[in-house]
């Protein structure tokens, strides 16, 4: 190897070496960057707190809203004007032959050429862009909605995973107190060792659902982290499990929907880009005309000569028609769309608000004929079983059924809410209630 060989690879190395530092220093500002966003997402967030960090720091909303972008950036194509054209020719005379179109050995042509959209083409396609901009963020909303219900229906599981763990703590803790008066009265003679190892497996058959509750509630907490896009982010839900609120009149939710609801506003704005891209094709129709300026000059000897003219394309066979018959079919197929959608929406609203109806109804009647009477249930298990009137099964038993009352009242929580939010999916009023939260 010579020193030539080695600067050639000394060189080498020091830009293997340069890629690799800017690689790592691109990975430690883009580490820096997520470390960042998630020093500064909270550990405790209620459902309006959550809004925002999917506003403002999801990338999966950030990266719905590019669309948006590229839109807008077609909006900017469309609004600019052709470029003129500059082309030049040069005639030579041919050796040992006499001139014929002029004196001297050569003559030179600069021509320019402007075309013209004189019949409105431009203006066409621009509003056909800003149409489709409107378009785009029509379904950016209708994503971001999507989101927030999803978004919106984990966080109530995950408040019903905490508040599911926290009964089967409590049911633990009560049995544990069972337990200790159990092996008291063994002690003293009055209970059998069978009872004490009854009460034990009943502890420890708890134990094991309240492990698969957290486990639980970590995946819903890592579903939410997946779905907008930190899946590093171990968040807890704040707030309490109640239902919504929301009004069960399918009449007045229609209404609401026909305004609000962003697939409709979607739709409709469909219907007028389509509109307008039927316009930008009956412009795109007339042909394009173009003026011509150029000069044509001589040396040996000098001469000059003007030129000045216009071209245009004749239309004889091709007269748009293709384009013509694609806006023609979007605009059909749009409206199509239309009614379809707008049938769709309405049998979905009558179907959530009937489930929302017979939830609701379940959850009332439940609260009423059966959550009301857990204190005076427990009391009165305890008290027999002090008082020698039943044994362990019974008393296990009623702990047990008061367990399974609270984890059902929270089933039944978390079905109606669902179907409120489904209802407000429906009517559109899911984003605005969401931003203004009830005191």
């Amino acid at each position: 190897m010579n020193n030539h060989d080695l600067k050639i690879k000394r060189g080498c190395g020091y830009v293997k070496l340069s890629a690799m530092c800017l690689l790592l220093l691109q990975g430690h500002i883009a580490f820096s960057a997520e470390l960042e966003i998630k020093q500064d997402l909270p550990k405790v967030v209620s459902i309006g707190q959550l809004l925002q960090i999917v506003r403002e720091k999801s990338p999966r909303y950030a990266l719905a809203r590019t669309q948006i972008e590229t839109a807008q950036a077609e909006v900017v194509a469309a609004g600019v004007l052709p470029n003129p054209k500059v082309s030049y020719g040069r005639f030579d005379q041919a050796g040992g032959r006499l001139n014929t179109q002029f004196d001297g050995p050569s003559q030179q042509n600069i021509t320019l050429e402007l075309p013209l959209l004189i019949a409105g083409q431009r203006g066409a396609r621009k509003t056909a862009a800003e149409r489709r901009v409107e378009v785009s963020e029509a379904n950016v909303e209708i994503e971001y909605t999507r989101l927030i219900r999803e978004t919106w229906r984990l966080f109530v599981q995950l408040l019903a995973g905490q508040e599911r763990v926290a009964a089967l703590e409590v049911a633990h803790r009560e049995l544990e107190r069972l337990k200790d008066i159990i092996t008291g009265k063994e002690s003293a003679g009055t209970a059998s060792r069978y009872d004490v190892l009854r009460i034990t497996q009943e502890t420890r058959s708890l134990e094991t659902r309240l492990e698969n509750a957290r486990t639980e509630m970590t995946g819903v907490v890592g579903e939410i982290g997946v779905l907008l896009g930190l899946p590093d982010w171990k968040l807890q839900a704040s707030g309490t499990l109640t239902p919504i609120g929301t009004s069960a009149d399918i009449e007045a939710l229609w209404r609401l929907a026909e305004l609000n609801n962003p697939e409709l506003e979607g739709v409709h704005r469909e219907t007028i880009a389509a509109d307008a891209g039927l316009e930008r094709a009956r412009r795109e129709r007339w042909p394009v005309p173009s003026v011509l300026f150029g000069t044509a000059f001589t040396d040996q000897p000098y001469g000059n000569t003007l030129f000045s003219g216009f071209s245009v394309e004749l239309p004889f066979f091709d007269r748009g028609q293709g384009g013509m018959a694609r806006a023609s079919a979007e605009q059909h197929a749009v409206l199509l769309k239309r009614e379809l959608l707008q049938a769709a929406t309405r049998q979905e609203l009558e179907r959530a608000v009937e489930v929302l109806k017979r939830r609701r109804e379940t959850l009332t009647k439940f609260e009423h004929d059966v959550l009301e009477t857990l204190p005076t249930l427990q009391q009165m298990a305890e008290d027999a079983y002090r008082l020698g009137k039943t044994g362990l099964l019974e008393l296990l038993d009623s702990s047990r059924t008061r367990t399974e009352i609270k984890l059902n009242h929270l089933e039944l929580l978390v079905g109606e809410i669902e179907a409120e939010l489904d209802a407000m999916m429906a009517s559109g009023i899911l984003v605005a209630t969401l931003e203004q939260p009830k005191p």
